[in-house]
């Protein structure tokens, strides 16, 4: 078995009937579907039951549901393919060509365990469409420290990526603000080489109900997962401005002005010395002054260069 390309479903059966469509029209062999059903309903068996005989699916109820992401690691436990496609229920593949050419790119590169691709953002609720590449600039930080994606997540969501199928590669279910961006540090650490394709192949659903949304300037999440995030990749990270430039404006648009602010009920981890500082520095300021872009960026490098190293 070459690709596993897996949908860890949670009760959108018209969603994935669009995912499954684009699956149908994959020119690729050697391959196979395994969906992982978190809903309380029979919504995926039925659509899963309907696509049998055009796909090559595998089917698995989880009783009781097992949660997001650890419904992404009990599909990932059950693929036999070489590499893994995961593709989530809400976005779908560009390009008949789409596995093949992730495929392809994996086999023409056997050092590397990654690729990813451009892709489009489709706002489900306004119809507005937007192109998503990584640039040269991105791509040249990506292979200097996979660190550096704390800057922007500038590979994109997980159905954007094809990995090989290595036991070390899961999510870590502590998280879900930073979920993807953990994987990709975990991957790129272990196997610094990646390949990227210039070419939209992944469709991305954006909807109000995505977990991204829900967590998105939320204190609660962000705060504990980011610092969380930031203990496992060490906090001498902290020595690198793309790091500190993310903590400043984390800081900033989360609207931190005390030590207090950051006392919410998941943080398990201490609170460097080094972003207290950057709460310190920036309480002098009004945030109207701090949200002016290149006001800000030039605080920021001054605080950066007179910080306290960590």
């Amino acid at each position: 078995m070459k690709v596993s390309v897996c949908i860890p479903a949670y009760k959108n059966p018209a969603f994935l009937r669009r995912a499954l469509d684009s699956l149908v029209l994959q020119q690729m062999e050697s391959w196979e579907l395994v969906i992982t059903d978190d809903s309380p309903d029979d919504s995926v068996r039925q659509v899963a039951d309907e696509y049998s005989q055009r796909l090559p699916i595998r089917y698995f109820k989880n009783t009781p549901a097992h949660g997001m992401p650890a419904n992404w690691n009990t599909a990932y436990d059950k693929c036999q393919g070489d590499y893994i496609k995961i593709l989530h229920d809400d976005d779908w593949l560009e390009s008949p060509l789409a596995l093949q050419k992730m495929t392809a790119a994996l086999d023409a590169h056997p050092d590397t365990d990654l690729v990813f691709s451009a892709y489009r953002n489709q706002y489900l609720a306004t119809g507005r469409t937007e192109e998503v590449h990584c640039s040269a600039f991105y791509q040249q930080l990506l292979q200097e420290d996979p660190v550096n994606l704390f800057q922007t997540n500038f590979i994109g969501p997980p159905s954007v990526i094809m990995h090989r199928n290595k036991p070390a590669y899961r999510y870590d279910v502590q998280t879900r603000w930073v979920v993807d961006i953990n994987f990709y540090m975990e991957v790129l650490t272990h196997n610094p080489r990646f390949v990227y394709i210039d070419e939209v192949l992944v469709n991305v659903g954006i909807g109000e109900e995505q977990i991204t949304q829900d967590c998105f300037r939320n204190r609660e999440v962000e705060i504990p997962e980011n610092f969380y995030l930031l203990q496992k990749r060490g906090v001498k990270a902290l020595n690198n401005i793309y790091v500190y430039d993310f903590f400043w404006r984390n800081m900033r648009n989360l609207e931190i002005r005390n030590a207090a602010d950051l006392q919410v009920s998941r943080l398990a981890v201490p609170i460097p010395p080094t972003v207290l500082q950057i709460v310190q520095r920036q309480r002098v300021f009004p945030l109207s002054v701090l949200r002016i872009g290149p006001v800000s960026k030039l605080l920021m490098t001054l605080s950066f260069l007179f910080r306290k190293r960590a």
